[in-house]
């Protein structure tokens, strides 16, 4: 009895060991390793709603900037960790003044912010004041 105890405990703890290792792998792949973000004023008005993949064609002269930085990365995460979804009051497009690229390694996700909202992973979200606040100062 005591040899299939020992057994069933190193099993259990090779099982999590393997399982952690997995979710460290996982982890490590999908995290953010660079930040660009590229925009213009939010004050500056347009005749038309700007859509996102016509930002830098639109705004010929817009502000880039590239993050490296770990806990700059964190901080501007933590901006979009509650977003707030539009309601029916909001237009469901939005009208681009910042557009931002999160490059891990495996992929390369687009955040189009605007003043009233913001597009990830094609839901559309009211806009923070901290997140514009956090792109006007930063540099």
């Amino acid at each position: 009895m005591k040899k299939i105890n020992s057994l069933f405990v190193v099993i259990v703890f090779s099982t999590f060991i393997s399982c952690q290792a997995t979710k460290n792998k996982t982890e490590s792949m999908n995290k953010i390793e660079k930040v660009q973000i590229k925009s213009v004023d939010f004050s500056i008005m347009t005749f038309l709603s700007v859509e996102c993949d016509n930002f830098e064609e639109y705004f010929k002269e817009y502000r880039q900037i590239s993050i490296t930085d770990t806990m700059v990365i964190d901080e501007l995460l933590n901006q979009m960790v509650e977003l707030e979804p539009i309601d029916s009051t909001y237009s469901k497009s939005v009208d681009t003044r910042a557009k931002i690229e999160l490059f891990s390694k495996n992929d390369t996700n687009t955040i189009c912010v605007g003043n009233l909202t913001l597009c990830m992973n094609n839901y559309i979200y009211k806009t923070p004041e901290e997140l514009i606040d956090f792109i006007e100062k930063i540099e």
